[in-house]
């Protein structure tokens, strides 16, 4: 199938096929352009609405009966920032792909009895790009911005704790390209995580949500800023030493 682009015939890109079997695998099947036969298909605007947010989360509370609902709400969005950031990452910086994923050109594909989040169903055709970090920042401010101030509105949870799942997958990811690939492919993307200011002004609010801790025998590794609670969920285990607070790194 082609698509006009600019009175010429471009063919459409199969993202899936573009990772294929190699190590970024995991990315395939998140990022769809048809509707799925099965699982819940939900605008991702429509997860502002706080009665279908609540509907989905609902679905997910199941598995957690009587559990914080501030973890649970925490535990959800990790799912739904892995697939933001992850399989995004991976075609903006390896492949130089702009990705249609702003909060309405994108709907969710939801488990029918879990709720989790499973795949985003595009409703634009990816195309080529030259600016790869300037489609991640366009991504942080076109999806991630306006769907976590919904969340820590409807949801009571703190934004800063939404924008540490939101970094802490972006940074995994950026980290896991620059170390089977090379560093500078991500430079632009790493500097919307440690810059105080987005591009053209504003706050950053992934500043300093991760950070660089050293143990006693000197090894460094990666901490979050702010605890994403999973520790409180029933049969979830804890982040281990990333988790800032000592009670979730069992």
């Amino acid at each position: 199938m082609a698509a006009e682009t600019n009175g010429a015939l471009q063919p459409a890109v199969d993202l899936d096929g573009l990772v294929g079997d190699g190590p970024f695998s995991y990315c395939r099947g998140k990022l769809i352009s048809t509707l799925p036969q099965t699982g819940i298909v939900v605008s991702c605007r429509d997860l502002c609405d706080p009665a279908i947010f609540d509907e989905i989360i609902g679905r997910y509370a199941q598995k957690f009966p009587g559990s914080d609902r501030r973890a649970i709400v925490s535990m959800w969005t990790l799912y739904y920032f892995s697939m933001l950031t992850i399989a995004p990452s991976v075609h903006m910086f390896m492949n130089r792909i702009a990705l249609p994923l702003e909060v309405d050109r994108l709907s969710l594909v939801c488990n029918e009895q879990t709720g989790e989040p499973e795949a985003f169903v595009m409703s634009g055709r990816p195309e080529v790009t030259s600016d790869p970090a300037g489609e991640l920042h366009r991504l942080m401010l076109g999806h991630a911005e306006p769907v976590v101030a919904a969340i820590a509105v409807n949801a009571g949870v703190a934004p800063k704790l939404l924008w540490n799942n939101v970094a802490a997958y972006l940074s995994w990811i950026l980290k896991e390209i620059a170390h089977r690939h090379e560093p500078a492919l991500v430079e632009g993307g790493l500097a919307l995580l440690e810059e105080a200011q987005w591009p053209g002004g504003g706050r950053n609010p992934m500043f300093g949500m991760i950070r660089i801790a050293r143990q006693q025998c000197g090894l460094e590794f990666v901490r979050r800023k702010v605890c994403c609670l999973r520790y409180n969920l029933p049969g979830v285990g804890g982040c281990g030493e990333a988790c800032p607070l000592p009670e979730g790194r069992h």
